[in-house]
């Protein structure tokens, strides 16, 4: 893999790692990780790679192994570690219609080809359960190299860092996370989860389709909806330009509402890693 950014305070030391949450995503094009202290509620590292195109399983986890952070920081003993990992293999049950011990009934709606492990993700603030399958190897893999990681569905971080980060957003509002190979959507309305999904988008002609096909699906108010931007885009970047022909309400998702960056994390947009520091608002 290769290392596309490595930002880490010098003042953290596996002494302090007792302290500290390691939070990791493993997404369809990039790995990353960040350590945050939980005392400080305060981000000490931020590091990314970029991920190949793995033909299976078994490559992805031998890359994982590989990294050298294998060897030293991800031995130190954390205070928790959490994994979120993209996958399309999700449902999600209501939590008055869900029942306890039914979660491989539930996953019948998931169309899974792989040996899986079924987990169960409650999203609080959503009332909802994000039912997600995950390949048994991988998640073996993962509970082997890191010490006892609560690991989640892409869509758990991401709803939860939403509604915890932006509780007080009423109005309609459509949050959109922009990576190179995909796009996750979220809309809401009166602080309710009414739409979600994750699509491979692989450049801005696709972005633009799902754009108006939520548009016309969702009945969505051009007017009076507020856009929230996240992942791999900038301000007037060819997929803000899209978006502002159709909307006029345009914001950044703001990962400091979520947690404390010192100036050596200044360089970084804001958005850029929301997706992966909402992890710290999963339990």
């Amino acid at each position: 893999m290769i290392k596309l950014l490595h930002l880490v305070d010098d003042e953290f030391q596996s002494q302090n790692a007792a302290k500290c949450d390691l939070l990791i995503h493993i997404g369809i094009e990039s790995f990353q990780y960040a350590i945050i202290d939980k005392v400080r509620d305060e981000l000490k590292a931020l590091v990314e790679y970029e991920l190949p195109n793995f033909s299976n399983q078994g490559d992805l986890i031998q890359a994982i192994e590989n990294l050298s952070e294998c060897t030293k920081e991800f031995k130190y003993t954390f205070n928790k570690v959490k994994i979120s990992i993209d996958s399309y293999q999700f449902t999600f049950i209501p939590d008055e219609f869900y029942q306890s011990g039914n979660d491989e009934e539930y996953a019948k709606f998931i169309t899974n080809k792989q040996e899986s492990v079924i987990l169960c993700n409650p999203i609080p603030f959503a009332k909802i359960k994000n039912i997600i399958a995950i390949n048994s190897d991988l998640h073996l893999a993962l509970n082997r190299i890191f010490q006892q990681p609560k690991i989640y569905g892409q869509a758990s971080s991401f709803i939860q860092g939403i509604l915890k980060s932006f509780k007080q957003n009423t109005e309609p509002s459509l949050y959109i996370d922009i990576h190179q190979k995909h796009i996750q959507f979220a809309y809401f309305k009166q602080s309710e989860l009414s739409f979600y999904n994750l699509f491979d988008s692989i450049n801005v002609i696709e972005f633009n389709y799902f754009i108006l096909n939520i548009i016309e699906s969702l009945k969505v108010d051009l007017d009076h909806t507020a856009i929230i931007l996240s992942g791999q885009v900038l301000q007037n970047d060819e997929y803000y330009q899209r978006i502002e022909k159709y909307f006029k309400d345009i914001q950044f998702a703001d990962s400091r509402l979520i947690i404390k960056h010192p100036e050596l994390f200044d360089k970084v947009s804001s958005q850029t890693f929301f997706s992966l520091l909402t992890l710290d608002q999963c339990e």
